[in-house]
C-alpha cells in the first residue's frame, strides 16, 4: 500500500514535474498513476499512454479506481492511448516528435485555461528492446519539463529485471526530478540524488546487494 505522506505529495508537486514511478504489481501502479489522474479534476487536462494494458482495459480500471472517464472524454479532458500511438510510430522511437506531442496537448489544455497531468507506462520499451532509446528520452525531457505539465512514467521492475536491464535504472533515475518508488516494503517519495540502493532493495524487497549502483 502507498503511503498517505506519498499520496498527499502528488497534490504538491509544482508545474513542470518529471517524475518517475517505480512499482512491481498493476494495483501498486494503479494506486500512484490513477490518483494522479484523479487529481486533475475538473482543472487539469490529463492523458494516460498504457502499455500493459489495452486503452478498454485501463479505462475500466480507472472507472473502478473512481474516475468518471466517460464524462472527462464528453469534456475533451482526458485521453488515454495505447504505446503504439504515441512512442512507437511506424515502429520508430522518434524522441523529438514524442515531446511534441505532449508539448501540443499541454498547450491545448492551457489554452483552454487547464494544466495537464501525464502518466505513462513504459513497459513496451523494455519488451520491444528499445531501452537505449528509453534512456535518450528521459533524458531529453530532462528533470523539468520545458512545457506546462506534472507528468509521472511508470517502471516495472519486474520487467527491468526479467529482460536485464537492471543495470538502466540509475541512469533513469537520474534523467528525473522526483522519484516515487512503492513495493512491499513500503514506499517512498525522493530527490534522484537521495535515492540509495538499499532503499530500493528494502521498498522492493529485494535481495541485499541485489541492486547495485552506477
Amino acid at each position: 500500500m502507498v503511503s498517505p505522506d506519498v499520496l498527499k505529495a502528488l497534490d504538491g508537486l509544482p508545474p513542470g514535474t518529471h517524475a518517475m514511478l517505480v512499482y512491481d504489481t498493476r494495483e501498486r501502479k494503479e494506486e500512484v498513476l490513477f490518483e494522479h489522474l484523479k487529481l486533475a479534476g475538473r482543472y487539469d487536462g490529463a492523458v494516460y499512454v498504457c502499455s500493459e494494458e489495452t486503452p478498454d482495459e485501463a479505462e475500466v480500471a480507472m472507472k473502478r479506481f473512481g474516475i468518471d472517464v466517460d464524462e472527462h472524454q464528453r469534456e475533451g479532458t482526458l485521453q488515454v492511448k495505447n504505446y503504439d500511438q504515441v512512442y512507437f510510430v511506424n515502429g520508430k522511437v522518434d524522441s523529438p516528435a514524442i515531446i511534441k506531442g505532449f508539448s501540443d496537448l499541454a498547450y491545448d489544455y492551457t489554452s483552454r485555461g487547464l494544466a495537464m497531468r501525464a502518466a505513462a507506462e513504459m513497459t513496451c520499451f523494455f519488451r520491444r528492446r528499445k531501452v537505449n532509446e528509453l534512456v535518450g528520452y528521459e533524458s531529453d525531457l530532462h528533470r523539468k519539463f520545458s512545457f506546462p505539465a506534472f507528468g509521472i512514467c511508470g517502471f516495472n521492475l519486474i520487467e527491468m529485471t526479467n529482460s536485464n536491464n537492471l543495470e538502466v535504472l540509475w541512469p533513469i533515475i537520474r534523467a528525473h526530478g522526483v522519484v516515487i518508488m512503492t513495493g512491499p516494503g513500503g514506499s517512498f517519495i525522493l530527490p534522484p540524488e537521495e535515492v540509495k540502493a538499499k532503499d530500493v532493495e528494502k521498498t522492493m524487497g529485494a535481495p541485499k546487494g541485489s541492486i547495485k549502483e552506477n
